[in-house]
Formats: C-alpha cells, structure tokens, sequence
C-alpha cells in the first residue's frame, strides 16, 4: 500500500519539476560539485585565519580615534600613511631588527648543524639503546619550558651568560631542539639504506656519507628545519625577555613591547610597527613555500 501511495505521488508531480530536481541531484553529486563545495570550506576558513592579518593591516592606517571606537570602524578614513614612518622613528626598530636577524641566522646554523648530526646518528647508525634513547628525547617534548626556567637560569647566571644573546645562542649548537631532531631523523629513515653501504663498500666513513649522500638528499628537509627555527626566533619573546637586560640588544618581539604604554597606547602606530615585523616573515615563507611544504609532506613517509 505504501509503494502504491508513494508511486501516486510521484506521477502526481509535475513532470518539469522532476526533471529540474534530478538535474540539481546529478549536479550535486557530480565531481564539479563536490570540487566547489571543497574550494569554498577552505577559502572561509582561510578567510577565518587571514582575518587578523587584514584587521592589523587595516588599523595600522586608520587615524587613532578610529582605531580605538566602539563598534569599530573597519575601513579606514582617510588613510593615515603617516602611522609607519611615526611608528618605526619611536623605538629604534633598525637595530631591533638586526638584533633579530642575527639571532635567527646563528640559531639557524646551529640547529642545522646539531639536529642533523644527532638525527643521523639515531636513523642511520646502530648501537645499543638507540631506539629507548630517541624515545625518552622525544618524550622531552611533554615538559613544558617555564619547567625548566629557573635552574637554567640559575644555570646561566653562575655561567655569566644573563645580558648577552649565550643563552638564547649557544645551547642550539648542542642539540637542544628536539622537534628539529625528530623532524630531521624522519626524513633520513626515508633515504634507501643501499646508498650508505654502497659508499661504506668504496672505503667511506660516516661523516663522508652524512655530508656528501644524506645532506645534499635532504634539502627539502633542512629547508622547512631551518625555517621552523627562524620563524621561532623572529616571533621569540619570553627568552628574551628573561635573557636580555640592555634595550639596545632587545628583538622586535621586545621592541613591539615597549611601545605599549602604561596609561595610553598609539594602537594605529603599534599595529604599523607590527605589519612592519610581520611582512618579512610572510615574504620569506612565500619564497620558501615550495621546498617547506615538500618537506612537511615526505617526512615521516618510510619504506
């Protein structure tokens, strides 16, 4: 009886519209479909995730009475170029940004140097209790940092390294980043085993095979590596903080800080200052887009 109810109804429907509703059924199904439905999820969460960036951008042009209004106003009016040259002449961000970049490009080298050492030796070599080892380093990654805070402040303070970059600098070319290590140690299980014993049968030690077969063969690695440890130095802002006395050897993170004032802040000008800081980094991962996410994507792959 219900077949029957259910094949009235549907010779009982218009014939045009069952034709019109098919067509949004095979449409809606199809692979165009579901291709557009994919495309628009991700340009709203995009969308979502670029929103500060444009909100930052935005205010650091607005005059300050509209950046401090309520409801905001969102597109500014007129635009106030003004805001970058003020906002960059109150703190000196030239020597800030220096500061920056060369504790970047030194914590770069050593983690580099350190993390693909360490990583070849836990991937590529066999000795006893490689494996429990690399597990317990690993698992160093559950300690939270303000953990380990006070006695390696300790630590440094009788070394005399408190009011220099030391502490911040050096404990990178001992192996310290462990994220970098196990990124690195991924990527090396991936490369056949049959090229280091081929070198090991022509008379090759390991330094040679690590420097002249594993290193050039991850490229894409070291690159997302190396970029991973800029990017944290760039935006680092507790360790030199705690580290750095003099304001001169202060990073931009720091220097950002010190234009917020205690009663009154120039948000038009602190925004400017901070599209300034970040624009570097958003040039330098769109130069480096490729070979990073080549290197997200073949670490962890193993044979």
């Amino acid at each position: 009886m219900a077949v029957e109810i259910d094949s009235l109804r549907l010779a009982a429907r218009p014939v045009g519209q069952m034709h019109e509703r098919d067509r949004w059924r095979r449409w809606a199904m199809s692979p165009t479909s579901r291709s557009i439905s994919k495309h628009a999820v991700l340009l709203l969460l995009g969308l979502l995730f670029v929103f500060p960036l444009i909100w930052m951008l935005l205010t650091s042009l607005k005059p300050l009475p509209q950046a401090v209004t309520f409801p905001p106003v969102i597109f500014p009016h007129p635009i106030v170029w003004s805001n970058y040259p003020n906002a960059l002449s109150t703190e000196p961000f030239g020597r800030y940004f220096l500061n920056t970049v060369f504790y970047g490009v030194t914590t770069v080298i050593g983690v580099c140097l350190s993390s693909s050492l360490v990583a070849y030796g836990f991937s590529r070599l066999q000795w006893p209790g490689r494996d429990a080892l690399f597990y317990v380093m690993v698992a160093t990654l559950l300690l939270p940092f303000i953990v380990t805070l006070i006695p390696l402040f300790i630590l440094y303070k009788h070394l005399g390294w408190i009011g220099s970059y030391k502490p911040l600098i050096i404990p990178v070319f001992f192996g310290n980043s462990v994220f970098s290590t196990f990124l690195l140690r991924q990527f090396f299980m991936t490369i056949p085993e049959s090229l280091s014993d081929a070198a090991r049968v022509d008379g090759a030690g390991e330094l040679y095979i690590y420097s002249r077969i594993i290193l050039p063969l991850a490229k894409p690695a070291m690159a997302t590596v190396a970029l991973f440890q800029f990017i944290y130095a760039w935006n680092d802002f507790l360790g030199p903080l705690i580290y750095i006395n003099n304001p001169l050897d202060y990073p931009i993170s720091i220097g950002l800080n010190q234009m917020i004032g205690t009663y009154t802040t120039n948000w038009s000008e602190l925004m400017a200052a901070a599209t300034a800081a970040t624009l570097p980094m958003i040039v330098l991962f769109f130069l480096a887009q490729r070979t990073f996410l080549q290197g997200i994507s073949l670490t962890g792959m193993k044979e």
